[in-house]
């Protein structure tokens, strides 16, 4: 019974080191896709009250979006979250969506639910 217990404490401790080896900081993963000149595709969100730009890149053939996201009216510069997993065609119907509706709708509908898994 003792031996098993140990086993299995042995392989969580093991398991939560691959894990912890395997995150990225949000910052690390910002810096490798932006600093790679892969971006492919932007948009500047003219009349949004929540998005500033948003910038898609693809990085060893994954999809990521870069929103400057505005902390308030008057911030026209943005801060920008990374969203990763981004296809190509769930792209192009944000910009679509965006220009004929609203920025803000079409980033909760087609970017928003797509959180990296970074820290």
């Amino acid at each position: 019974m003792m031996k098993k217990f140990i086993l299995l404490i042995t392989l969580a401790l093991f398991i939560g080191t691959l894990t912890k080896g395997q995150t990225i900081s949000c910052q690390e993963l910002f810096e490798t896709v932006t600093k790679n000149n892969t971006r492919t595709s932007y948009v500047t969100c003219i009349g949004s009250t929540m998005l500033v730009k948003v910038d898609y890149y693809t990085y060893k053939g994954t999809g990521y979006v870069v929103a400057y996201i505005k902390r308030n009216q008057y911030d026209f510069r943005g801060t920008p979250y990374i969203f990763c997993g981004i296809s190509s065609h769930r792209w192009s119907t944000f910009r679509a969506k965006g220009m004929t509706d609203s920025w803000g709708k079409a980033f909760h509908e087609y970017i928003m639910d797509n959180k990296c898994n970074c820290y």
